[in-house]
């Protein structure tokens, strides 16, 4: 089985996407999230010259419907956009998109392949951290670990299952600018402890690259056009990437 991963799309799909489909033939796409425009620096208020408006959301339908009309299975999260006020506008348009299947803890079934789909999720410490202990935030942190338990659960039911999440793992790709690692402790014990065969991540661009967690390969897609193609079977070999050797 042929597999188009695309590191979050920030606005901006990979150039030659038709020759990608069509050449390689490309039975599904991945997506880790993120789908509207972010520029490369976007706490500078020049990197947003120009983009005016509800320029995000309108790159984000554009970026779903490009991948919906190729009617091939899409597996995409949401990444941490519209997760505020446009969440409803984004859930309205999503159901217009027929091959998109997007979930925020789930599995999906394709080609006897099991795919397993965590969303972005902020550590109970980062919560903590930024929010006081409020009812608001006691929710998310009861929520936060009912995800995490389900997490675990689908990993355990399912062995050698393809893990999509939008935070890499803590310690593995996941190094910001500053240099500090910034992924998911939630991922990373999940990880050692069921050993899916494959796991596939975005969220910090600047760490993009692969890595391995004992006998796991751990693949930070990057963003803005970047992707791998893979061939899945029984084990799991890199075809083609427009970052990776």
């Amino acid at each position: 089985m042929r597999i188009l991963a695309l590191g979050d799309p920030h606005g901006i799909l990979p150039k030659n996407l038709n020759s990608l489909i069509k050449k390689n033939g490309i039975e599904l796409i991945i997506c880790v999230g993120d789908w509207g425009f972010t520029p490369e620096k976007p706490w500078l208020k020049k990197s947003w010259k120009g983009k005016t408006g509800n320029y995000v959301t309108k790159t984000a339908k554009s970026v779903l419907l490009k991948l919906d009309s190729y009617n091939i299975p899409i597996l995409s999260l949401r990444g941490n956009m519209f997760l505020g006020g446009g969440k409803k506008i984004m859930d309205k348009f999503l159901k217009k998109c027929k091959n998109l299947i997007q979930k925020y803890t789930g599995k999906y079934k394709f080609h006897n392949q099991n795919f397993i789909l965590f969303d972005i999720s902020y550590e109970p410490e980062t919560l903590m951290k930024r929010h006081k202990q409020n009812p608001v935030t006691l929710k998310r942190m009861k929520r936060l670990k009912t995800r995490e338990q389900k997490l675990n659960k689908l990993l355990k039911e399912n062995s050698d299952s393809i893990l999509i999440c939008h935070n890499p793992p803590y310690g593995y790709v996941d190094k910001a600018y500053k240099g500090k690692h910034v992924g998911s402790k939630i991922l990373l014990n999940a990880i050692k402890k069921y050993k899916p065969k494959l796991v596939l991540c975005g969220h910090i661009h600047e760490a993009k690259g692969k890595a391995k967690i004992g006998e796991t390969k751990i693949y930070n897609l990057g963003w803005h056009g970047d992707y791998t193609i893979f061939d899945v079977g029984q084990k799991v070999k890199l075809v083609k990437s427009n970052f990776l050797k």
